[in-house]
This record gives C-alpha cells, structure tokens and sequence, in this order.
C-alpha cells in the first residue's frame, strides 16, 4: 500500500488535474462524498444526528463544507464553526456561501465566545475537524491550541479530514497542539506522518477516501513509500518444494556472543529456524558455545578462539574463513561486545564475505567507531535501534526519532546498504531511495533480545532465497505480528523473546492459511 509524502500528494493532485482535467473542484466532490461515506459507514444511521463542521480557511475546511451537504441530505443537523476566521481560497469560499444560502448557521470561533463554542461541541454527535490540512508546518496559534483542546475535551466523535488538525504530514510530529480524533479519513493515499509516532497515536481509525486519482499516474509517479501489509508478507514468503532437504532451504552462519551475552547467539539461531532455514551454524568465542548446544541441539555451534576476556580474538578469521565456504548468508553482532579484536574481526568479515551480511547491535556499535572507513554494499543490511544508528550516523536519538524515515533513506543512499531501523514504526530503507514501514508490533517488543530474534529471522529468510529487500520487510512483519499473536492471550509487557520465537509459526500459518 502506497505512502506519501505531502509534495508527493501535492504533484499528484496537480498533475492529475493537468491530464486528466480532474481538477480542484472535482476532487474536493469527490473527498467530500468519501468522508460522508466513512462516517455513514462507521455510524450506520444518521438521520437526526447533530454535526458540526469545524473549518479552517484553506481546501481541508472546503473539503468538510463541501461534505456538509451530504450530511444534510441524510437528515443530519449541521452547523459550521469558522476556526480561523472566514476562508480564503476560491473553493471554500464558494461551499460556505451555498451552506449559507441554505440557511446553515455558521459562527466564528474567537476566545471570547469560547462558552458559546463548547456547547456546540457539546450538542454535537460528530465533529469533522477541517482545519489544517496536510500543508501545516508551522507550531499553531495559543487562541488555536484552544479550539483544539475544546473539541478533544468535549466532542463525542471526531472525525479528522485527511489529517488530524496539529498534526505534520511527513514525520508525525505535534505542531503544539494536535486533534485526537476517533478516525480519519485521509484521501487518495496514506501521508507517512500518520503511521509514525507521535502522530499515529492522534489518528484514531484510519480509512482512505477516494478523490478520482488516476491509477495509472499513481504508479507512473514511483512513489517512493509503502505500508508493509498483510498481502505483502504473504507474498513474500519462500516456496517450499515437497521434494526437498535441508540444504534447499540454505545455510545461515551466525557470528555471536562472548562471556557477557551468552544467551544472544541461543536467539538468533531460533530466529532463524523458526522461519525455515535448513542448517544454522553459529561461531561463539569458546567456551560459551557450549551454551547454544545446550539448549539448541538444532543448532550447530562451533567454537571460535576467544580473547582472555572472552570475546571474539582477532586469530578467529581461519575458522571463520571455513564456515562461510558453504554459507548463504551471514548474520553478525548480538552479543558481541565491543572488544577491539573483535571489531578487526568484523571488518575483514564485510570485506571478504561476498554473499548478504545482516549487521546488527554491537557490530554496529564497532564499526561506528571508524565508520567512514568503512565499505558497504547493496548485498548488506544493518539492523539498528535508533540508539545504536545515532552512534553511526553521530546524531542525537531525539533527532533520529523525530524524523526516521529521513535518516534512514539518507544514510542508505549515501551509504548504498540497506537500513532496518527499528522503533514503533519500524523504517526499511533501500539504496535506491524507497522506503517501507511496518505498523505490527507493541510494547512487549522493547524488551532486551526482541532484535536477536529479528536478525536471525532476517538470515532465514535470505537463506531460503527470499531477497535482502523483501526478507527484511516479511521478518518485520512476522516479528511484531508475533507479539500481536502473543498479546491476545497475554499482557504484553510480560513478553520475552522466546515468546516470540513461539509464535513465528503461529504467524506463518496465518499467511498461509488465508
């Protein structure tokens, strides 16, 4: 499912106008009937009901006039509520002074008049909240934060059109203040703001309205995000040959643990079995490995020369050197810790291994430490925490978190690899410039190992000759709908990793099953 962005949106509405002649006018009819159909939908009957349209001055207030009209015709009780004074586009000049001529009262919001305004709020049964569109960029006004916080105290039922009011369309961010609406009714495509934090959260419900967007043009314009859905996972998944063995569906190598993090190499290899792959070795500084063969016995673990401390020593790369000959994809990182050897081990491992490398926690945290001699490749994936990618890209968390689809794409340009960043909304981001977000997932997943879980997920997928691209994309799907599964049963913050691992096969019944 297509995302954009609002210059995306913008070019889109211009150019279908410019060749297909469905210009401004047409659209906003278009909008209109969509957002009464959603609401009709959602509420089944409205005659008699009372709704108040709350507008501002630009085409997202003309769009909610425009749709008063429906709600008239369905028996309704509308009243117009002027938020910023009267309208100054030609359009919705143009839908007031018909809502007017058809003797709809109509008021003007001021703060001295804000008794007045809370009863309208009040006696309404929905509220259509039309007053900043997807243009808005700047914090809004202390007499508007008023107006908001009256409609999100006082409404029974908010219905955002096309963005909840405060909202930015890009990145999510509150502008001061934001709507909280119960649904939204977007139009044409999703806006990226409304699937990352905190704008997700202010959305309520989300369904699409339709505006006579040709889609033809849609494809033709190579929007460059996209929502990970349901259809998508299933699609993605590796076939399955009944005349097969373990090495149709490939071999992960798996370089982890030290004498702090013994348990990490255990997740990672289940991440990977769990999924599908055929034969999973994993190389952990001796003697620790004794510890995945304790409790994997699936798993092949083989011991690597280790430091005096215990982790990962440099001579390690001849018996490494022999386990990638048969490997098809190689996963590094959980566990490792930060030892000096260790990190001369990863870089000979990303220069010499010519198959996918997924790159995760503390080979992150190593190569950040000497990044801009460091050489990726389209055949790699890093896999951070938005922790572990402000080391890489020496920005501040905050920052990263406030704009992640923007750092994700530019470091995976500029870097020519592609980037997993995890959070709430996890961003997937390609060499070429395209974006992907996964919306599945909860809180039980900010929990220490969850992303152990997820690179191995990653390798199996790539090992059963599932893209780098699209492994990345179906592992973050099946992740975070892991812990959904889990969570119906459970309180989610009572999840551990290996709860995870148990619900992996839950999931993939689930995609293949429907």
């Amino acid at each position: 499912m297509k995302i954009v962005s609002k210059e995306e949106m913008k070019a889109l509405e211009i150019e279908n106008a410019n060749r297909y002649g469905v210009d401004e006018w047409l659209m906003m009819e278009h909008a209109a009937i969509s957002l009464f159909l959603a609401v009709e939908d959602e509420m089944e009957n409205l005659y008699g009901k009372n709704v108040l349209v709350v507008a501002g001055k630009g085409n997202n207030g003309g769009d909610a006039m425009a749709s008063a009209r429906n709600f008239i015709e369905a028996g309704c009780n509308v009243e117009v509520l002027l938020a910023l004074g009267e309208p100054t586009g030609k359009l919705p000049k143009k839908h007031l002074e018909i809502l007017k001529k058809m003797g709809i009262r109509v008021e003007k919001y001021e703060s001295s008049n804000k008794e007045k305004v809370k009863v309208m709020i009040q006696n309404a049964d929905v509220v259509l909240d039309g007053i900043l569109g997807t243009g808005a960029s700047s914090l809004v006004s202390d007499e508007l934060k008023m107006l908001i916080d009256l409609i999100n105290e006082y409404s029974k039922y908010t219905v955002s059109v096309d963005l909840p009011s405060g909202l930015e369309s890009n990145t999510g961010k509150i502008l001061g203040r934001s709507i909280q609406a119960d649904m939204t009714v977007t139009f044409g495509l999703l806006k990226s703001g409304m699937l990352l934090y905190p704008g997700k959260e202010y959305c309520g419900k989300i369904k699409i309205g339709r505006i006579g967007l040709a889609p033809a043009l849609m494809k033709e314009m190579n929007l460059k995000g996209e929502l990970i859905t349901f259809n998508d996972a299933k699609n993605y998944l590796p076939y399955r040959p009944r005349q097969s063995h373990k090495g149709t569906f490939g071999r992960v190598l798996i370089i982890s643990g030290s004498r702090k993090y013994t348990g990490a190499p255990v997740l990672v290899v289940s991440g990977a079995l769990r999924v599908g792959a055929g034969l999973v070795t994993v190389g952990v500084p001796q003697p620790f490995n004794t510890v995945v063969t304790s409790t994997m016995p699936e798993a092949i673990s083989f011991p690597l020369p280790a430091t005096q401390d215990g982790f990962l020593a440099v001579n390690a790369r001849q018996n490494i050197e022999a386990l990638m000959e048969k490997a098809d994809v190689l996963a590094i990182g959980p566990g490792l810790g930060t030892n000096f050897e260790t990190g001369e081990v990863i870089k000979w491992l990303i220069s010499t291994f010519d198959k996918p490398i997924i790159l995760d926690a503390d080979a992150l945290n190593l190569l950040s430490k000497d990044i801009e001699n460091v050489t990726f490749s389209q055949k790699m994936a890093i896999t951070p925490h938005p922790g572990e990618f402000a080391r890489l890209i020496s920005k501040d968390v905050k920052e990263i978190i406030s704009n992640p689809v923007k750092y994700a794409v530019d470091f995976a340009m500029q870097k020519n690899v592609h980037v997993l960043l995890k959070g709430a909304t996890t961003v997937i981001a390609t060499p070429d410039g395209r974006y992907y977000l996964n919306v599945t997932g909860n809180t039980g997943l900010a929990t220490g190992g969850s992303g152990d879980v997820l690179t191995g997920m990653i390798a199996g997928f790539v090992a059963q000759k599932v893209s780098l691209e699209n492994a990345l994309k179906l592992a973050a799907y099946v992740h975070g709908r892991a812990a959904e599964l889990y969570a119906e049963k459970n309180n989610e913050a009572s999840l551990i990793p290996q709860d995870l691992v148990d619900n992996i096969p839950k999931v993939l019944k689930e995609l293949t099953s429907k």
